[in-house]
């Protein structure tokens, strides 16, 4: 059986819920929405090509270059 994630860990301690545990587990989720926004722009970065005034990239090339690296930082909820 797979152990819970640390956030729902922390936010279903059952014996003492705190307000530490909460904040922590909120400062955790912020976190990993921005470690993934930076994983997001680095791929997209990545597979960029200049192209006339500006400069274009290809999703599904981003998509790749993220699962080679094992990241999954393009799924919906980042899972």
């Amino acid at each position: 059986m797979n152990k819970p994630d640390i956030v729902t860990r922390l936010r279903e301690w059952y014996w003492y819920p705190s307000k530490t545990a909460h904040e922590a587990a909120a400062e955790i989720v912020r976190l990993r929405a921005e470690r993934d926004e930076a994983r997001r722009q680095f791929c997209t970065a990545t597979v960029s090509r200049p192209f006339g005034s500006g400069t274009i990239y290809n999703c599904g090339a981003a998509e790749e270059e993220a699962t080679r690296r094992g990241w999954d930082c393009f799924k919906e909820d980042g899972k």
